[in-house]
């Protein structure tokens, strides 16, 4: 049994060195400890093979999946039976009943790898398999939308006083935070998630200080755009100048907390987390497989890895979680260049 993230996502591992011929073996001796005489009066007329399949639940594999899928549930963990020896055409029903318990399995005819998570390579298809999710936060969101991450440096002017935003126009000319940090981190996954009551504050900011392609750009992110012509992904990417990657997955979707959850925090944990953040860490933790986290809400990092690290598992299996600088809405501040589309508007606001 192996327990481990490999930086991708927590799982337990059980490699089982059963083969087709052991299996077969393990399921004579179940006929012969469960059925007596009278029980094959009743069995008579049914085929040998349905009857292996009907014993198949009782073979020591079988338990040790069922013992796998319980510790794993616990732990909050992927579990994953490895099969090395053990052919994907097997007909004594072991595979048929792995479906059934909804556990995800490798076996010695399958071509592809364990983990297959590479950003921009395909995953392998398998029935068992969760999505790998990453809920975003709300300051990661903002930094996604924010005109100063998607227009070229230094063309966004802040009065004195903004010194956080006069701090982050600077860092984002040093380096760029949306093509260096966040949509390499973004394109891992098979998912990207949200809260919804993250989602309603980010529209909420933008109704209030939002620039019209702030706005754009997360109707586009969010798949409420009326442009139905294009991928979400060329809408976006004709208001930035750092694209995002073909392969990162648009809508992010609006996903609440699992049906009677029941947070773990306590309140003065509480205390210390916006609502929008408390939202995303139940959500995260909530659901079956758990949940990656991009934020710049430092504090919500360490609660997100203190408990997967230290509450929920001793053996040390946790999520990923990115925490990246902040990025705010452009806000107040006025444009001092073109944007690579040169809109009428930027043009009539500048000579103002």
């Amino acid at each position: 049994m192996i327990a481990g993230d490999i930086c991708s996502a927590r799982y337990f591992l059980k490699i089982s060195t059963i083969d087709d011929k052991r299996l077969g073996h393990d399921l004579v001796k179940v006929q012969w400890d469960e059925f007596d005489s009278e029980d094959d009066e009743k069995e008579e007329g049914r085929s040998d093979l349905d009857r292996r399949k009907a014993l198949v639940k009782d073979v020591p594999i079988a338990q040790t999946a069922r013992e796998l899928l319980s510790a794993a549930k616990l732990a909050g963990t992927i579990p994953i039976l490895v099969l090395p020896f053990l052919s994907k055409d097997n007909k004594d029903g072991l595979l048929e009943y792995l479906d059934k318990l909804g556990l995800r399995y490798h076996c010695k005819s399958d071509s592809y790898p364990l983990f297959d998570y590479a950003p921009g390579v395909p995953t392998s298809i398998s029935p068992n398999k969760p999505p790998r999710r990453i809920a975003l936060d709300i300051t990661t969101l903002l930094s996604i939308v924010a005109d100063v991450c998607n227009m070229p440096p230094h063309s966004i002017q802040y009065d004195n006083d903004t010194h956080a935003q006069v701090d982050q126009a600077e860092w984002e000319s040093h380096e760029p935070i949306l093509p260096a940090v966040i949509f390499p981190y973004l394109d891992t996954a098979d998912e990207l998630i949200a809260p919804p009551g993250v989602l309603s504050k980010m529209n909420k900011l933008l109704a209030t200080i939002g620039s019209d392609e702030e706005r754009e750009r997360a109707a586009i992110l969010v798949g409420t755009t009326t442009n139905s012509s294009e991928s979400l992904t060329d809408q976006y990417n004709k208001l930035t100048v750092y694209p995002i990657p073909s392969t990162m997955k648009l809508p992010i979707k609006t996903v609440p907390c699992a049906e009677g959850f029941v947070s773990p925090l306590s309140e003065d944990d509480i205390e210390k987390l916006s609502d929008e953040a408390t939202e995303v860490f139940n959500l995260a933790i909530s659901l079956p497989g758990g949940s990656e986290i991009a934020t710049a809400n430092k504090q919500l990092a360490k609660m997100v890895r203190s408990y997967y690290f230290v509450d929920r598992n001793t053996l040390g299996v946790g999520g990923r979680v990115l925490l990246h600088q902040p990025r705010s809405l452009r806000g107040f501040g006025k444009l001092v260049h073109l944007s690579m589309r040169g809109l009428p508007t930027r043009r009539n606001e500048i000579l103002s």
